[in-house]
């Protein structure tokens, strides 16, 4: 409870004050950290006139030497003000403001702001991210179930095409038999028995020769 009341009495206080006089830097510090590694801001407003009295976060938090807040994560240094932030995510990309106060006038404040930018560390994120593992042996699944189909839609043709051509032979070999072209009807197809192959015309001109003369001797 009295960390919470301190922290509103900086926070309005130093409303109230600022309000009346400040001093802003216009120009912006970019700070580039690479996600999960330690980010290190400086406070550029302290100078030999200014010594380091708070930092406002990108959500308006406030961290003071009155007002710490998640030591395990935030961190900083009394006399250079430089604020430090462990294991930085890309949630806490924005902007963040370093205010000094006066030394001779107390009501005086200098303000510097810096852009902090998070990136991904797109090796780390590829070997350790949930998602993107899960995206990753989803589409070895997927790559591995497409060979696969298309091995068996090989196979499967390969087959058919097989069976095509075994019920074409059994076809040829139950077919009944063809005559060749050298096979006509009536004439013999060898070479060594050329003549006419019909019965009407097949006789045996020696033994009727001999009957005919045995016909004219009886008398």
């Amino acid at each position: 409870m009295i960390k919470v009341t301190m922290w509103f009495f900086i926070f309005f206080y130093s409303s109230f004050i600022l309000r009346k006089s400040e001093t802003a830097s216009n120009e912006i510090t970019v700070k580039e950290v690479t996600a999960g590694h330690l980010a290190e801001l400086p406070c550029l407003s302290i100078d030999k006139h200014h010594r380091f009295m708070l930092w406002q976060l990108g959500n308006n938090d406030v961290i003071s030497p009155g007002n710490p807040l998640n030591e395990k994560k935030y961190n900083y240094e009394v006399l250079t003000g430089t604020l430090q932030i462990r294991g930085v995510s890309t949630a806490e990309s924005g902007f963040y403001k370093c205010f000094s106060r006066g030394l001779l006038n107390e009501s005086q404040f200098k303000i510097n702001s810096i852009e902090l930018i998070v990136k991904n560390d797109w090796e780390h994120l590829w070997e350790n991210d949930y998602e993107t593992n899960l995206l990753r042996g989803m589409t070895a699944v997927m790559v591995l179930v497409v060979a696969i189909a298309v091995v068996l839609l090989i196979i499967t043709i390969k087959r058919k095409r097989s069976q095509r051509f075994l019920d074409l032979e059994d076809s040829r070999d139950n077919s009944p038999a063809r005559y060749t072209p050298n096979n006509t009807p009536g004439v013999s197809s060898s070479a060594g028995n050329v003549g006419v192959d019909n019965d009407a015309v097949d006789i045996d001109f020696p033994k009727v020769f001999k009957q005919m003369q045995k016909d004219q001797a009886m008398p």
